[in-house]
């Protein structure tokens, strides 16, 4: 489980994340929504350690609902945006992460084929389009096999056709690894697919904690709620 207890996160001034509660428990999968500016990727690069808070808490606990800190390093998370030094090649990446085994490891070759980067490692990354850099982003979340996998506008950039796949192959991993799925999106039916849950931060400030089922009773949707949500008809 994630325990975060009054979590604030400044800039100077500029309060980003306002005494933010929340717990994610083991296998639950979280949709966390909200306009741009809100706090969204800020939070998760927090959870996953990529950046620090400025006040409150954030525990982890294992299986044995015992605190530890080593849950956080089992976290992948797919960026939205991947910097690396300019002549660096996917396959670069893959010595670096996993070693020159991946050549003869089944998993990480049925990785290349689902999310179709076979052309994309053999490239400078800082050569490829926007949509290849997410599909291989998106890859390198989990070739560590993740207990929790955070996915930061995973279909951004996409065609269609690479969409429905990686909805449907996170869809999947979600059920059969009972992985910790947390998910930032503005898409409604990817949240209504893979999420469970559903929180939505409006300026630094948790707004919306429901269950998608609760939603969907509501509103019909989550298109119909997050179209009356920003049209600031919803009140928290």
């Amino acid at each position: 489980m994630i325990e975060i207890k009054n979590l604030t996160k400044k800039y100077g001034n500029n309060v980003v994340l306002d005494r933010i509660n929340l717990n994610i428990k083991d296998g639950e999968s979280i949709g966390i929504l909200g306009a741009n500016g809100a706090g969204k990727t800020t939070l998760v690069e927090i959870i996953s350690g990529v950046s620090e808070y400025s006040e409150g808490e954030i525990n982890f606990y294992n299986s044995e609902n015992k605190k530890d800190n080593s849950v956080q390093e089992k976290i992948g998370m797919q960026f939205q945006n991947g910097s690396w030094p300019f002549n660096t090649r996917g396959i670069d990446l893959l010595n670096l992460f996993v070693g020159k085994k991946w050549k003869k490891d089944n998993y990480i070759l049925d990785l290349i084929n689902i999310f179709e980067v076979e052309t994309i490692i053999k490239k400078r990354i800082s050569d490829c389009s926007g949509g290849e850099q997410q599909r291989f982003n998106s890859m390198l979340s989990v070739i560590n096999k993740p207990n929790v996998l955070i996915l930061d506008e995973l279909i951004t950039g996409l065609d269609l056709k690479m969409q429905i796949k990686l909805i449907n192959f996170f869809d999947k991993m979600r059920k059969t690894e009972k992985i910790t799925l947390i998910v930032i999106s503005h898409i409604p039916e990817e949240i209504e697919q893979i999420c469970k849950r559903v929180v939505v931060l409006n300026s630094g400030t948790l707004f919306i904690d429901k269950t998608v089922d609760q939603l969907k009773k509501q509103y019909g949707s989550i298109r119909n709620f997050l179209t009356l949500y920003f049209e600031g008809k919803i009140n928290g």
